[in-house]
């Protein structure tokens, strides 16, 4: 797994994810099985937010239509692996983000995640507007990438 920084890391923590790394798990990817094996191995801890569901279903339903994506999502939050918080407790945070930063409000509500659980943020890939919003000004959460 990757830093901010492009460095290899190990897989140990509380992590807030965003919709692209519940998309490696659904997935299958290798990057996903390595973090569910870390997940099982109870080295590491998952934690999303409503709208990384949200987004997790309608990226799928798009590739693999609507009957298959419920069942992948609803397969994927009955599996244990991962906590959902409710994206009303999020929002006055994201919103702050979001004002003061160009980024997703995905990302926004990714990190606000991370910041009130004092947890990392782990986003699938580097993203650019993320990453320079980084080198900006960093975040108050630490940050990792699953992908290079």
């Amino acid at each position: 797994m990757r830093s901010g920084n492009g460095m290899t890391v190990s897989l140990e923590g509380v992590y807030a994810v965003d919709a692209g790394v519940l998309i490696d798990l659904v997935y299958d990817t290798d990057e996903g099985k390595t973090l569910r094996e870390a997940v099982l191995d109870e080295s590491v801890s998952l934690l999303t937010h409503e709208y990384a569901v949200l987004e997790l279903r309608y990226i799928i339903c798009r590739r693999l239509g609507r009957d298959e994506a419920w069942a992948r999502v609803e397969k994927l939050l009955a599996s244990g692996y991962i906590i959902v918080d409710e994206a009303s407790n999020l929002m006055e945070d994201a919103a702050v983000l979001k004002c003061e930063r160009h980024i997703s409000l995905p990302d926004c509500f990714t990190l606000a995640l991370a910041r009130k659980y004092k947890a990392i943020a782990l986003f699938a890939s580097r993203e650019a507007e993320l990453v320079r919003e980084m080198e900006i000004n960093p975040f108050k959460a630490r940050i990792q990438f699953l992908k290079p």
